[in-house]
């Protein structure tokens, strides 16, 4: 049984550490520790706790259920003190060290980082940006462990969380220039029919974990008619995918654009009615009044304009 009034409060932060990294030696360099000193700090608490906390793997140090378990409460319980230490007290982007963890798909990173990189470089080049990318329905808990600062996507999560919507755009369908779909048509207006949008194959692109797919809301009933020949998590991999083949893709027109490849992909408007894609930011509440959390909130928001 833990001791709680011996108990040392630092191997928290060591296991934080690690928990965000999966990596001792990173850990111990975000802390500022040697790594044999980390390494023992973890050993203290191992068997503080009577569990193995982490295993090492080859992609890391992988969590035990314990450690997953106790990432929730540890991680917001350090939050929370942070929060109360840094509420009230200044923040000024041009000195602050400070890190935050952002929860994006693959889209997100390069529709938003770019943008928010280059405020970071001008106004806090201090700063530092960690992305993560995790099941979808996993976000509520990252978020209320403190182990990521803002979830970005087009997701829904619980009243304990706040979010903002920061960016907002049309669906398009994207297609290899050489797909037969195009063949006799040319000028700037291409444009494909309904019934030639649910003859053809298509790649259906889902984050991991998420299950709030528009296109078949939109289509109602033919949506049984969709044929979908592939599924993929990361929407990176559809220039490669669809450039060769008959495949369609339908797609936010943020990313069909940073996505295009001159003279090889086509983007079309989708052939029927469909709400556009919302991106919004979520954060838990804790983090509402947080001067660097709101100013990293604001920047965001800048970058999905």
């Amino acid at each position: 049984m833990v001791n709680v009034r011996t108990f040392d409060l630092n191997l928290l932060r060591v296991f934080e550490a690690i928990v965000n990294d999966n990596s001792v030696s990173k850990a111990a360099d975000k802390l500022g520790m040697s790594q044999p000193a980390v390494s023992n700090a973890l050993n203290r608490l191992r068997r503080q706790l009577d569990d193995p906390l982490f295993v090492r793997t080859p992609m890391g140090m992988d969590p035990t259920p314990k450690a997953r378990e106790l990432a929730i409460s540890i991680g917001g319980g350090l939050t929370a003190i942070r929060a109360g230490l840094l509420a009230g007290m200044a923040f000024d982007p041009a000195t602050s060290e400070r890190q935050f963890t952002l929860l994006m798909t693959d889209v997100g990173q390069i529709n938003f980082l770019p943008p928010l990189l280059s405020v970071l470089n001008r106004e806090a080049p201090h700063i530092d940006i960690h992305v993560m990318e995790a099941g979808v329905e996993t976000y509520g808990d990252l978020l209320e462990s403190g182990i990521a600062d803002l979830a970005v996507g087009r997701i829904s999560l619980s009243d304990k969380f706040e979010s903002e919507m920061i960016h907002s755009s049309p669906f398009v369908v994207l297609m290899g220039k050489q797909n037969r779909l195009l063949k006799g048509r040319s000028g700037e207006n291409l444009s494909i029919s309904k019934e030639e949008y649910l003859d053809a194959r298509h790649v259906s692109v889902l984050p991991r974990g998420s299950s709030a797919d528009p296109i078949p809301v939109a289509l109602g009933a033919d949506s049984r008619r969709r044929k979908i020949a592939l599924k993929v998590p990361h929407a990176t991999v559809l220039p490669m995918i669809i450039r060769d083949t008959e495949l369609l893709a339908t797609i936010p027109k943020i990313a069909a654009h940073n996505l295009l490849t001159p003279g090889t992909l086509q983007a079309v408007p989708v052939p029927f009615a469909i709400e556009p894609n919302r991106v919004y930011q979520w954060w838990h509440r804790r983090n509402t009044a947080d001067a660097g959390h709101r100013w990293l909130r604001h920047i965001l928001a800048s970058a999905g304009v």
